[in-house]
């Protein structure tokens, strides 16, 4: 009987955080810190900062859905607007989103992110590339999906 409270309570409360992504996100790009910075030559601190001045163009929308879908977007000066629709999934304070989709074209790209305590923000991590610092990806909920959206 205690077990069974126990699995209860614990499924319940999985259920809960779960449901916490659920809504509008708005994202930015923020480059990582890095050592490797400090060893670029010259022209490896010019694409560096190209890429911080990117990156700084740059701004993201997931809508999380309670049938554990998404849609994204990503916007930007000099890159045409992204579409992406895929599924998440949430374990703990752990987000994985999956792309199936990304401007029509099949994709299977996967971020892994984390929400903060206070569920207020979610942060996906990025590796670097080229020598490139990793950059964090970080999302702040802006509004929950409208309930004939949620199902509520």
């Amino acid at each position: 009987m205690v077990r069974s409270l126990a699995l209860l309570i614990g499924l319940s409360v999985a259920g809960f955080a779960s449901a916490d992504i659920v809504g509008q996100w708005q994202g930015i790009a923020v480059l990582g810190p890095s050592n490797v910075a400090q060893s670029l030559d010259s022209d490896g601190q010019v694409k560096l900062q190209i890429s911080k001045a990117f990156l700084k163009s740059l701004s993201y929308q997931f809508v999380f859905k309670n049938d554990k879908t998404f849609a994204s977007t990503t916007k930007g000066e000099d890159i045409a607007p992204r579409a992406g629709k895929g599924k998440w999934q949430m374990v703990g304070n752990a987000v994985t989103v999956t792309f199936t989709e990304e401007n029509g074209a099949k994709q299977d790209r996967t971020l892994k992110g984390t929400v903060t305590p206070d569920g207020k923000k979610i942060v996906f991590v990025v590796d670097g590339k080229a020598g490139m610092p990793a950059t964090k990806l970080i999302f702040k909920k802006i509004e929950p999906v409208a309930a004939q959206n949620t199902g509520r």
